[in-house]
């Protein structure tokens, strides 16, 4: 080793001795901290509204409108008033010749355009004949490979504002046509009441009648006289009867129709069930970050304490909702919705433990104290029966509520009691003219006197069991708690509902681990290719054989020496650029700074191995390394979007684990990743010495002849 260090001192004074290899050794040291530089500086944050706003596209609206519910509807004009506000991409609001040639030349990198018949087919869910409607979307994927990705989110982004606008539509539609049905037929019932008071002061006057029969001769006009009362009341009471009727038969109409409409939203609260499950497996996913978050002491716990309690609560106010909505359907036949009402419960009860243990922990943090982790398993395994109770609702959605008919049934039920109404009110209405044709005869009867008294005796029983039997079935609708059910539910909350319809969930973001920008994200693999590269151009600048007569050891640690001196003066430059120049964003600064330093010797160890044993060859070989490490690494796509050969590799390279250091040091440290990733690349500095130790020697005897042969060629050193 004392040969080594005395190559070494040599190097070092002949390196400030000549100002030509100085200045040489100082552009080394600077160049590739330039090339991490420019790169990361070029993406640093291409999704940013300020960027993405340049990219233009075309918007042509030729909707001409729909009628809905009498209301004339545009819902074209309204996706182009939201793009208006929207600044994410830089929307031109054209016509389609100018958007189609501007398209094809390469000034506009997509268009969209809005049909015709756009607000008609979207209005039809509320009739027989669902139509979809379309959005074109035309885009010139020629111009560029990255400006399709971003120009799909816009039309995705407008898809999902369309879709939310619809169900918006479509329930207040619905449910407001319901809302006016239910206040009418509300207001109705106070007719349906006077007609039944009418009927009994009616019944009351049989005592009278017979007692005027009986009285014969003396009491025939005051008989005529009553009968008369009686019949001026008839035609009141059968103009109210037919109107009642009429009203029924909308009854069952609009019922009708009502079921066709909820069985064609049906999927959207099952859709709804879904996202319940998905955020419950998030809950559970974060609810282990902070775990881990509390092990390693990072100061993102509290924030990710609050993340995971808004998610909670967002879960249990829509699990609320849909309880409400199920409970006044459930009104109409108690107990069909029991057990889906139950298992939203059991929810709700398990979504409340785990608030009161997060809010338990949270606590704890904010005094200083060590939360109770076993509260945090707690809340694990409370969200875990949250997922599985609303995974096994979604997965058996379909059996319990579309198949069983569950929705169906309850509309059926309400149809029976609206098509009994209109069957006992048409009964009655059929029996008024016989009842007025008895009191015709009556009258009639009145009239003769003394003569009739019999006949009439014999009608009035029967006109008495008939004006019984009428106001024995008006009585039972009036006092049904089933139309008075029905009617609450058609006056209930119409904005509500049809809110929790459209935006039954909010999603709350939680970034684990948040890297800023994408320029930051993309900072390791930058740094790290940089940092090789620097290594190349040493090898390619500086000699690896020392002048003199030394060991294969000593020349080979000698110079190792001043290869890493210059690596990791590079590392450092490099590393504290990316967060002093470019101000990178960076959790662990210090232990950027030194994995960087730590990835260049580890990287000396490797390249430097190689062109120490190999010579010629090796240099080749760290090229072929990098080109199969920048595709291989994962550090820019992920691993699993590359070809099956990268994904095999991957987890053999230099890079993974030295791009994976950097990210742990950038974003927030996770322990085991950490250890994992220095372990490796200790793994691989250490094989490299090793294979340059015990192999330098005979195989520079090998490739001695190899090199001699290639110099007399006159085409390499």
């Amino acid at each position: 080793m004392k040969d080594a260090f005395k190559i070494y001192k040599n190097d070092m004074k002949n390196i400030f001795k000549n100002y030509g290899a100085l200045i040489v050794v100082i552009a080394l040291c600077i160049l590739p901290s330039l090339y991490a530089w420019f790169n990361i500086k070029a993406s640093w944050d291409p999704y940013a509204e300020s960027a993405t706003s340049g990219i233009k596209i075309g918007v042509v609206n030729k909707d001409l409108g729909a009628t809905l519910n009498g209301k004339e509807v545009n819902l074209g004009n309204d996706v182009v008033d939201e793009l208006k506000n929207n600044k994410q991409m830089g929307w031109q609001f054209v016509s389609e010749e100018e958007a189609t040639k501007n398209v094809e030349e390469g000034k506009y990198y997509a268009m969209i355009t809005i049909p015709e018949d756009f607000s008609k087919s979207l209005t039809s869910i509320i009739t027989q004949d669902i139509e979809k409607g379309n959005i074109i979307y035309t885009v010139n994927e020629k111009i560029n490979a990255i400006a399709p990705k971003l120009t799909d989110k816009g039309a995705s982004a407008i898809q999902e504002k369309v879709s939310k606008a619809v169900v918006e539509t479509a329930s207040d539609a619905i449910f407001g046509v319901g809302k006016d049905l239910g206040t009418e037929l509300e207001n109705q019932l106070p007719r349906l009441n006077n007609i039944y008071n009418q009927l009994l002061e009616v019944q009351s006057q049989f005592s009278n009648i017979n007692d005027v029969v009986n009285l014969a001769g003396d009491g025939a006009d005051k008989l005529k006289t009553l009968i008369s009362d009686i019949q001026n009341d008839i035609p009141l009471i059968t103009e109210t009867l037919e109107n009642s009727q009429k009203l029924g038969t909308n009854l069952e109409e609009f019922l009708s129709t009502s079921k066709s409409n909820l069985n064609n939203i049906a999927p959207v609260i099952k859709n709804d069930i879904k996202i319940l499950n998905e955020i419950a497996n998030e809950i559970s996913t974060n609810t282990s970050a902070l775990v881990d978050a509390i092990n390693s002491g990072s100061a993102y716990a509290p924030e990710i304490v609050d993340s995971i309690l808004e998610k909670l609560n967002s879960i249990n106010k829509s699990a609320e909702s849909l309880i409400g909505i199920l409970e006044t359907m459930n009104k109409f036949n108690p107990g069909k919705f029991d057990d889906i009402i139950n298992t939203l419960t059991n929810v709700q009860g398990a979504i409340n433990k785990s608030i009161t243990a997060l809010n338990t922990v949270k606590d704890s943090i904010a005094n200083g104290g060590t939360p109770d982790l076993s509260l945090l398993n707690n809340v694990i395994s409370f969200t875990n029966d949250v997922s599985n109770i609303t995974n096994d609702l979604y997965n058996n959605f379909d059996s319990i509520i579309i198949n069983t008919n569950k929705i169906n049934t309850i509309f059926d039920d309400a149809y029976t009691v609206a098509d009994n109404v209109v069957s006992v009110l048409k009964e009655a209405q059929d029996k008024l003219p016989q009842v007025t044709d008895i009191m015709n005869t009556v009258y009639e009867g009145a009239d003769k006197g003394i003569e009739g008294i019999d006949f009439v005796k014999s009608k009035l029983p029967e006109a008495e069991n008939l004006l019984n039997d009428l106001i024995s079935k008006i009585g039972s609708v009036n006092d049904s708690t089933d139309i008075k059910e029905l009617i609450n539910y058609l006056k209930s909350d119409v904005d509500t509902r049809s809110d929790f319809l459209s935006n039954p969930v909010n999603i709350i973001e939680n970034k684990l681990f948040p890297m800023g920008n994408y320029g930051t994200g993309m900072t390791p693999f930058y740094t790290v290719l940089s940092l090789w590269v620097g290594l190349l151009l040493l090898a390619s600048m500086l000699t690896v054989e020392a002048e003199g007569e030394y060991s294969a050891a000593s020349q080979y640690f000698g110079k190792m020496l001043l290869f890493m001196t210059i690596a990791i003066i590079q590392a450092i430059i490099v590393s504290l650029g990316d967060l002093y120049v470019l101000k990178i964003y960076c959790v662990n600064p210090a232990l950027f700074v030194l994995s960087s330093v730590f990835t260049s010797i580890i990287f000396t160890f490797i390249l430097y191995s190689l062109c120490s044993v190999l010579g010629n060859v090796g240099k080749v070989l760290g090229i072929v390394l990098l080109v199969l490490q920048i595709g291989g690494s994962g550090g820019t796509f992920p691993i699993q979007l590359t070809p099956k050969f990268f994904q095999a590799i991957n987890p053999f390279l230099p890079f993974t684990y030295a791009i994976s250091l950097a990210r742990e040091s950038i974003g927030g440290v996770v322990q085991s990743v950490l250890v994992k990733d220095i372990v490796v690349l200790l793994i691989f500095g250490a094989i490299f010495i090793l294979i340059s130790l015990f192999l330098k020697k005979p195989i520079n005897k090998l490739l001695h002849g190899f090199a001699e042969s290639i110099e007399k060629s006159g085409i390499g050193e």
